[in-house]
């Protein structure tokens, strides 16, 4: 009887989990988005908005998207280590923030949309040219 309980709870568990591995493509997400004037903007949409909102479904202390006071001091760290923690992965956030099919080049249209206006313009051409480098 109990057994059979237990197969009940755990079998909508195991369906969604399977409808939702088949349902999510990134690659065929990234695949359709490459190139478009706002794919940063999409990458952030899809794998990072919710840790990064201004008000994040999971608030870990992730630094809030366009958020000044939450960016300025990483920032100062510089490009070569803002790259390599989204990169790898810092603290709660995991490598790639997630998107571990993103190009080096999405993870910094991600970044960059992520940054405020105010330092997005300092950062650009030196995240740019990071990954031109490497």
């Amino acid at each position: 009887m109990y057994v059979f309980k237990a197969i009940q709870r755990v079998i909508p568990v195991f369906l969604s989990m399977t409808v939702y591995a088949n349902s999510h493509h990134p690659q065929d997400f990234l695949n359709q988005i490459a190139g478009s004037n706002n794919e940063g903007e999409q990458i952030v949409k899809h794998f990072c908005i919710s840790c990064h909102a201004s008000k994040p479904l999971i608030p870990i202390g992730a630094p809030r998207k366009q958020n000044i006071d939450d960016w300025e001091a990483r920032v100062r760290q510089g490009a070569d280590r803002l790259f390599q923690r989204a990169s790898e992965g810092f603290n709660a956030m995991p490598p790639r923030g997630g998107c571990f099919e993103c190009s080096d080049k999405q993870l910094v249209l991600a970044i960059l949309e992520m940054l405020p206006e105010k330092i997005k313009k300092d950062m650009k051409n030196e995240l740019l040219e990071l990954k031109k480098n490497k």
